[in-house]
């Protein structure tokens, strides 16, 4: 019997040994040859400080109306001006007294029947100021509605220089993690290695908001000072550690 001879072309050969090497190297991958995946472990920790607010923003309005826009942005203007000097003779600096907005538009009179008798022109100045003598809170409200304040939309209590909570707070926050970490390797039978990361987050200081009412003012307020509570702010920090485990 004759035996037949079979020429196997050259580029042929090469691709059935590129699929064995191929082949091997897939078996040799998955016998535990690379570098094993890394075990961490993850917590959160959170910290936080209680504050005594030590300055406050106060949210006011000059409200003025008239049929003739001179006359009702010199009578704003008249009210604003004792607002200012009032808050001056506080000892409240000029820095301190900050214009928010100020506005001038019509608005249109109807009577009872739906008909139309008139403009008016209306002018709104609103005033940020920050009292950093709290004691003096409520004199100054007394003062800025006798003196032309019609409108107090609100307070903002805050505390000026929050450094040494927020570094109390993360010093606080960093061990509460640790803590957790700690547990969690007791319970699960694991050892913690080297911290692999930490992140920090700043939640925002909790501001106490004290509403007066919209257009407030009036007579009772300015009559005898207004009690004002400050209250306390809350500063919360988050830490975020992961551990490497063996």
């Amino acid at each position: 019997m004759k035996h037949k001879n079979y020429l196997i072309p050259g580029f042929v050969l090469v691709m059935l040994v590129s699929l064995v090497i191929s082949a091997s190297s897939l078996k040799g991958g998955g016998g535990g040859g690379g570098p094993a995946a890394q075990r961490t472990i993850s917590v959160n920790g959170i910290g936080k400080v209680t504050m005594t607010p030590d300055i406050a923003t106060i949210n006011i309005g000059v409200h003025t109306e008239n049929e003739d826009v001179a006359a009702a942005l010199s009578d704003n203007n008249v009210k604003a001006q004792a607002v200012r000097d009032s808050l001056t003779a506080f000892g409240i600096l000029p820095a301190d007294i900050q214009t928010a907005n100020f506005s001038v538009y019509q608005n249109q009179v109807y009577g009872p029947q739906g008909e139309m008798l008139g403009i008016k022109y209306i002018v709104d100045n609103t005033v940020y100021i920050t009292v950093r003598d709290l004691a003096k809170m409520g004199e100054v409200l007394t003062t800025l509605v006798g003196n032309g304040a019609n409108n107090i939309y609100g307070i903002t209590f805050d505390v000026a220089n929050r450094s040494a909570a927020l570094k109390e707070a993360r010093k606080a926050a960093v061990a509460d993690a640790k803590a957790q970490a700690d547990e969690l390797a007791a319970i699960t039978g694991v050892t913690l290695g080297e911290i692999i990361s930490i992140n920090t987050n700043t939640a925002s200081t909790q501001p106490m908001y004290s509403d007066f009412g919209y257009g407030g003012g009036g007579g009772m307020m300015a009559a005898a000072p207004v009690p004002v509570s400050s209250g306390q702010l809350i500063v919360t920090v988050d830490a975020y550690l992961s551990y490497e485990i063996h």
